[in-house]
């Protein structure tokens, strides 16, 4: 056996131990001021047509996994100077305002629709767990996968991660569905590599689609055995 499958096995272990059922997918906040070509960080000079992308990736995989999964939920960042922290009011505050994610206005908006049942959380800080009551949701539907997809990664998405492994999760990252502005190309890759080193199981979306295919077919034969 080679060092590096030595190195690898315990990732076979942890995606047998995966189960739809308890298994929830968050999508980081693909909003407007991200994704959009009217959003505000376009306006301040980014290229966010990765995101714009990758936002149209998500779109199509959703309906998908939707029947697969009993947990959907969409995370929109709101930087609401009456919740956010004095550290972050230190960078993100300019002329009295936030610089992005202004409450009340257009860029805070799902730049992709969400399905009727799918569940919508604000948060004010980049990790998603950040919301208590996504976390008293998640321990009352006793999940223990989180499967994350959106944007920025290295920002939202990897703070996600980092803090769901810290709280005991099985943190898994869909590597075509997360991006982040064309300026920030290497950094996204970077995050996605710590993020498969340190915190998370990495594959692409169709590479999950097929495990959890697998997984029930495995479930059905069982059931009829």
């Amino acid at each position: 056996m080679s060092a590096q499958h030595s190195q690898d096995a315990w990732k076979d272990v942890a995606l047998s131990r995966v189960e739809p059922r308890s298994t929830a997918l968050l999508v980081i906040d693909v909003q407007r001021d991200f994704c959009s070509p009217d959003g505000a960080l376009a306006a301040l000079g980014s290229d966010v047509t990765p995101c714009a992308a990758v936002a149209r990736r998500i779109a199509a995989f959703l309906p998908k996994v939707r029947s697969v999964l009993s947990f959907m939920a969409f995370f929109r960042l709101v930087y609401d100077p009456d919740q956010m922290s004095e550290a972050q009011r230190e960078r993100l505050i300019r002329n009295g305002r936030p610089l992005i994610c202004i409450p009340g206005t257009p860029g805070v908006d799902l730049f992709i629709p969400p399905d009727t049942k799918d569940l919508i959380f604000t948060k004010h800080r980049y990790s998603a767990f950040s919301n208590d009551q996504l976390r008293q949701l998640l321990h009352k539907r006793s999940i223990s996968t989180i499967v994350t997809v959106g944007v920025d990664t290295h920002i939202c998405v990897e703070g996600t991660v980092r803090h769901g492994y810290d709280l005991g999760y099985r943190m898994i990252v869909l590597s075509d569905l997360v991006a982040t502005r064309q300026s920030e190309s290497a950094r996204h890759e970077s995050s996605l590599a710590l993020c498969g080193r340190y915190f998370a199981l990495t594959m692409e979306s169709g590479t999950f689609m097929r495990f959890l295919q697998d997984k029930g077919a495995e479930a059905s034969k069982s059931a009829v055995g």
